[in-house]
């Protein structure tokens, strides 16, 4: 057994040589399908065990609400994902009491969106960044319908006041989601310098894209 606990007999022989290049090729694509296997087998990368530590109770007391890891994980995302729209929902209130039209209640929903995204980063990258199919159907029991009909309802509220989109409602809320999404993604990795400025530039600037590919 080699210093990386590989048993020496049963390691694969070295690659002739010149062929270093499809070793470490086909190395990266192991480690891609590791990383896909990890991602649907352990959606969340924490153990129960941590969970009650930080919980202060006991790791049985959590089989009282959850069966296991999964069942959280879902959990999790569903409430999420109803935090996300409640969050939306307030600023939306918020700016309909201060006579706003529905053009700036669409652009303080989608400051929300990136507000609570850029606040509750892990729980973001559960509600997306998985494999969720066990979560239901997106069209019948995936929780992420909440969101979805929320910007569809945001995007109806301007239909009502004569805007209208060439494509359709439903083409302008996933563009607007998609990408406020996507710009979220890419600001918080390493790529980006994490300045909740220039996120929140981004979205107004993104409402403000959408709007003009409609007319009245």
């Amino acid at each position: 057994m080699n210093e990386d606990g590989i048993t020496t007999d049963t390691a694969r022989k070295r690659n002739p040589r010149g062929q270093g290049d499809r070793l470490r090729a086909e190395i990266l694509t192991a480690v891609g399908r590791l990383l896909d296997q990890k991602l649907t087998d352990n959606p969340l990368p924490v153990s129960l065990r941590e969970v009650a530590r930080e919980v202060g109770i006991a790791a049985q007391s959590i089989y009282s609400h959850f069966t296991d890891k999964d069942e959280l994980a879902r959990a999790v995302a569903e409430d999420g994902y109803r935090r996300t729209v409640a969050a939306m929902t307030a600023a939306d209130n918020e700016a309909a009491a201060g006579g706003a039209d529905a053009s700036e209640r669409l652009r303080a929903q989608s400051a929300a969106f990136c507000a609570f995204a850029r606040d509750e980063r892990g729980v973001f990258r559960l509600m997306f960044g998985h494999d969720a199919s066990n979560f239901g159907e997106p069209t019948q029991n995936h929780p992420a319908r909440l969101l979805w009909q929320q910007w569809l309802d945001a995007i109806h509220a301007c239909e009502r006041e004569g805007v209208r989109w060439p494509d359709g409602a439903e083409h302008a809320a996933l563009v607007l989601w998609s990408a406020l999404f996507g710009r979220f993604a890419l600001w918080s990795s390493t790529f980006g310098d994490h300045d909740t400025q220039e996120l929140s530039d981004f979205a107004e600037r993104l409402v403000d894209t959408v709007l003009r590919s409609a007319h009245r």
